[in-house]
């Protein structure tokens, strides 16, 4: 790819890696020579953090493997709230039945906590890829409403928003957690995340992966961000006020922009063909967003962008790039009704 081109269609983190996780790993890359399934040292560092039993919590290869593990178990009739993330969709590989529940509401992100009848599995990502959130209580009325089901709360963007549940998942069995490292800690990459559910479904659903299903390298590098806990959290606040801050920007020149917790902002016009050609603009400027339900999304029509939130040099391109849209496009109608 053309090295002037700005790739902001993932909500992988454009900063990059500190050399204290590259310093930090001598030790794990010496002991990769032989097979370390789900090892101790990270699993009760997590159980320690989170205050859970080590028996709650099982290592995958990021959170992606954790909802194929539930599809792969639970995808009999299974339910998702929609826009949201793409891989939930695997329950239809393998098998299963996928009920979407579109939830957008007045460019809001709802969600129906009521009893979801002949449910198997229930998936739900909070804070929300692409837009949304749902408050702790919410989340708890899905669970408690749905016991026959195992609910899946996909906090892999977790560590952005105060609105974990993971302290709740000790006291209902059907309620499972996932969480990630590739985004709240920039280890995309890496392939690191984690399970946290009841040790019988645990038992269940590890027989569906390998029997040493992570890196140990990873597992280091996992370990050594844990250690460095408050540079990753600054760098979360600096996103966090790079995305507020962008989103203002965008609402200065009259776009509509939906509320978002993630690394992410998501853009809604009138129809698909002035979402369309925003996008094509923005790609005419050497600067690629997601359009539509691109390649992580799924539940959006061409009427919806989603830009990814870069390095503060990359911001600050883009917002050049678009105050010249809105220069050019000056009359014409950039989302509003």
């Amino acid at each position: 790819m053309n090295e002037d081109v700005m790739n902001l269609q993932y909500t992988t983190i454009k900063d990059p890696l500190p050399n204290f996780i590259y310093e930090g790993l001598k030790e794990y890359s010496s002991g990769a020579n032989i097979y370390r399934p789900q090892p101790v040292v990270l699993i009760e560092k997590l159980a320690t953090r989170l205050n859970i039993p080590k028996e709650y919590l099982f290592l995958t290869a990021g959170a992606d493997e954790g909802i194929q593990l539930f599809a792969k178990t639970y995808g009999q009739n299974a339910f998702v709230f929609t826009p949201t993330y793409t891989v939930y969709q695997d329950v239809e590989e393998f098998g299963g039945k996928l009920t979407r529940i579109y939830s957008i509401k007045d460019n809001n992100f709802i969600i129906n906590t009521a009893l979801i009848d002949g449910a198997t599995l229930v998936y739900l990502a909070n804070p929300n890829n692409p837009s949304g959130v749902t408050s702790k209580e919410q989340v708890m009325e899905l669970v408690t409403n749905n016991k026959k089901a195992i609910v899946v709360i996909d906090e892999a963007y977790g560590e952005f928003s105060n609105l974990s549940v993971v302290d709740q998942v000790i006291n209902n069995p059907n309620m499972v957690v996932l969480r990630s490292f590739s985004k709240s800690y920039s280890m995309a990459g890496n392939r690191i995340g984690f399970i946290v559910a009841n040790p019988k479904i645990l038992d269940i659903v590890k027989n569906k992966t390998q029997w040493a299903n992570i890196s140990y390298l990873s597992v280091g590098a996992a370990i050594v961000a844990l250690d460095h806990e408050e540079y990753f959290k600054n760098l979360r606040d600096e996103i966090n006020k790079r995305r507020e801050d962008f989103a203002s920007f965008l609402k200065s020149l009259g776009f509509v922009v939906l509320p978002s917790n993630i690394n992410a902002v998501l853009l809604k016009f009138t129809s698909e063909d002035k979402g369309t050609s925003f996008f094509k603009y923005l790609e005419k400027n050497n600067i690629i967003a997601s359009h539509g339900n691109g390649a992580s999304n799924m539940g959006l029509d061409k009427s919806f962008v989603r830009i990814a939130i870069g390095n503060s040099i990359q911001m600050e391109k883009v917002k050049e790039v678009i105050s010249l849209f809105k220069k050019i496009s000056r009359g014409i109608n950039l989302g509003r009704d």
